[in-house]
């Protein structure tokens, strides 16, 4: 063996520390991806619990602004058959007719 140079017992127990070192790193690798695996899981489920809700409460909006259209609704049509106006009599129709009639043959008056 040449002076200087490593003995054969160092030379194992560096390979050993890097192979040791390179278990390590995997160990620790796999652990972050099981870790980043649950955070996405845990982001996911959040996420699906908020769309839910947000569900919950668009049709809740919308059964509330159905029922508003509703009562708007029959309020217009109770309101317009109290204030239907009766049929005009037949005196009143040939007046607007004679009016209707000068207005078209004599312009301006």
């Amino acid at each position: 063996m040449e002076p200087g140079a490593p003995s054969g017992g160092g030379i194992d127990d560096a390979m050993n520390r890097v192979l040791g070192a390179e278990q390590a790193a995997r160990e620790a690798v796999a652990a972050c991806r099981e870790e980043a695996d649950a955070m996405v899981a845990r982001a996911e489920a959040a996420a699906s619990a908020i769309s839910d809700r947000a569900g919950r409460r668009i049709r809740a909006a919308h059964r509330i602004a159905d029922r508003g259209v509703e009562r708007a609704l029959a309020e217009l049509q109770s309101s317009a058959s109290a204030a239907e106006v009766p049929a005009p009599d037949a005196e009143r129709i040939e007046g607007l007719v004679a009016q209707l009639a000068r207005e078209l043959i004599e312009p301006g008056s």
